[in-house]
């Protein structure tokens, strides 16, 4: 018997509080339910709105965007590339961050690496 396929949850939307940073550009946010969301495109400390770009049922975390910023973070900027941003480029992690930011950021992602 063969196991039944797990359902995409690819589209589907979360309203989450932003955590941590993470590598690759990510932070950490979790659904209503505990699961783990690895977000692009947020700040730590916002209020966004995720949506899943990969992952499916059952899956250990999931990969999103930040597709609507519910609570925007005081070190979000308008980002200066117009490529950037959820559904669009992915090179530039952090440019909807204040310079200072961004560094920091950065930062922390070398130190918890180093942990």
């Amino acid at each position: 018997m063969q196991a039944e396929p797990k359902k995409s949850l690819v589209g589907t939307e979360y309203e989450v509080e932003v955590g941590p940073v993470a590598h690759g550009g990510h932070c950490i946010a979790r659904t209503a339910e505990g699961q783990v969301l690895f977000v692009r495109h947020a700040l730590p400390g916002e209020r966004v709105v995720a949506r899943v770009t990969e992952g499916e049922e059952g899956a250990r975390f999931l990969r999103a965007d930040a597709v609507d910023i519910v609570d925007a973070s005081k070190d979000r900027v308008e980002a200066p590339c117009p490529y950037a941003g959820p559904g669009r480029c992915g090179g530039c992690d952090w440019q909807h961050a204040k310079p200072g930011a961004q560094r920091r950021l950065k930062g922390e992602v070398i130190a918890e690496q180093l942990r």
